[in-house]
């Protein structure tokens, strides 16, 4: 859902999108980067997710793998 949104249903719900920090639509090698760079992130304990806290752009191990940010969105979109 990351391509053709650029959200998930959870992130759609919260109000959450996913953008490249190059201002870029994501594509799919990002989106496979960044679904592949997940699987790091929660194998470590949870780590990667972890570093959101610490991290100066809030961006988990994934998001820094694969370019991208999560920004919160204006308006709700529907899931259609």
């Amino acid at each position: 859902m990351w391509k053709i949104k650029g959200t998930t249903i959870g992130g759609l719900v919260c109000g959450l999108k996913v953008v490249r920090r190059d201002g870029a639509e994501i594509n799919w090698d990002t989106a496979i980067v960044r679904a592949l760079g997940c699987f790091l992130s929660m194998i470590v304990a949870g780590l990667g997710f972890l570093w959101i806290v610490f991290d100066e752009d809030r961006q988990a191990w994934h998001d820094k793998i694969a370019g991208t940010l999560v920004v919160r969105t204006t308006r709700p979109e529907s899931l259609v």
